[in-house]
């Protein structure tokens, strides 16, 4: 049976839903990731109420499927390509014709600055260009991650309510693996030199450019992993990384769920880094954390222990105003292949806990 509370809230809802930001407020952007900038996918996103996406850096082809279960990470390697600004226009302007706009790219890839090699400063200057082209383009914010080996090969499947396939993360799955070969053992303090190199090639560019740089923390945020430690895994080290180097582009991608994996509170850090002007960008879920930082269970939005409405306050009481998306959506029996089913849902509780914190 309903609680009193409960019908009151479900009463209150249709007004909430209809409430405006007033002028003081916050632009808060509830928006979308997207794989891919395909007619489909752009039509869902409008189609379920969102009118700014963070897309990917390139125009063409299908995105690649995101599975439940990410594979096991790996060193980076590869060259990175040069951006083209005739094809960032592209998308910008493909994704407008669309009624969408851009709030966020991914960052090109800088491998050899990871690890440290004799070709980072060749990497740092394709970064550059690409800070460059998305303030001339008028691309606001550009997201990274900055570690040696992504812990993932600890992630696994489990059901949930009803039979929703579930995603969780256990270290003691994946601790005692041996280093890489070609990468060793990487201590903390070198990845930290090699990430302060970074941020002092790149944040001035982008201070320059006019371009916000969002780094998401190391997730799973372990201490260390087949040998390379986590330099961001800690929200101690989330604020190191905002002093490394002054100027509001230098940045994080504030993750509540990576924060309630830590064991923080994302209400709290919203307003540490908020009132600092370093949250450039938002990756808004829940989990239930058994744990700190080595076994959880991420859950569908409105379960799990972080208060997400005290979340939504905290990023309207700062004043935020880039974009707050979904992430790692729980799978839902029949769903598409795209799990539209799943982000709807999370896009529509997001939504209605943004007109409630007004």
């Amino acid at each position: 049976m309903l609680t009193r509370r409960a019908l009151l809230a479900a009463a209150s809802l249709p007004r909430l839903l209809a409430q405006k930001p007033g002028p003081n407020k916050p632009a808060i952007k509830i928006a979308m990731g997207v794989g891919d900038l395909l007619p489909d996918t752009l039509r869902f996103v409008k189609q379920i109420g969102v009118d700014w996406i963070a897309a990917p850096a390139r125009l063409g082809g299908e995105g690649p499927y995101r599975p439940l279960v990410p594979p096991p990470g790996r060193p980076p390697g590869g060259t990175p390509q040069p951006w083209q600004e005739s094809e960032i226009r592209r998308i910008k302007e493909h994704a407008e014709a669309s009624g969408l706009h851009v709030g966020s790219l991914p960052l090109p890839a800088c491998p050899n600055a990871v690890l440290g090699k004799p070709e980072r400063d060749r990497d740092l200057e394709n970064a550059r260009d690409a800070i460059r082209i998305a303030g001339r383009v008028g691309i606001p914010v550009l997201e990274y991650n900055f570690l040696a080996v992504r812990a993932s090969a600890g992630y696994y499947s489990t059901e949930g309510r009803g039979g929703a396939a579930m995603r969780a993360y256990d270290y003691n799955r994946v601790k005692d693996q041996p280093p890489f070969p070609e990468l060793g053992e990487v201590s903390k303090e070198r990845m930290w030199e090699r990430l302060t190199y970074f941020l002092k090639a790149l944040v001035p560019a982008a201070e320059e450019a006019g371009v916000l740089l969002a780094m998401h923390p190391n997730d799973p945020p372990v201490a260390k992993f087949r040998g390379a430690e986590q330099p961001v895994r800690s929200i101690a080290d989330m604020r190191r990384l905002i002093e490394t180097v002054p100027g509001k582009a230098n940045g994080i991608t504030l993750d509540t769920g990576v924060i309630t994996e830590m064991g923080g509170n994302a209400a709290a850090e919203i307003r540490y880094f908020g009132t600092r002007g370093r949250i450039h960008h938002v990756h808004f879920r829940n989990v239930q954390v058994d744990t700190p930082n080595e076994k959880y269970l991420e859950t569908f939005i409105d379960e799990g222990q972080a208060n997400l409405l005290a979340a939504m306050r905290a990023f309207h009481e700062t004043g935020y105003s880039q974009m707050i998306i979904p992430d790692h959506t729980p799978e839902i029996t029949g769903d598409t292949k795209g799990n539209y089913a799943g982000w709807a849902f999370s896009i529509g509780y997001m939504k209605a806990l943004h007109r409630a914190a007004l």
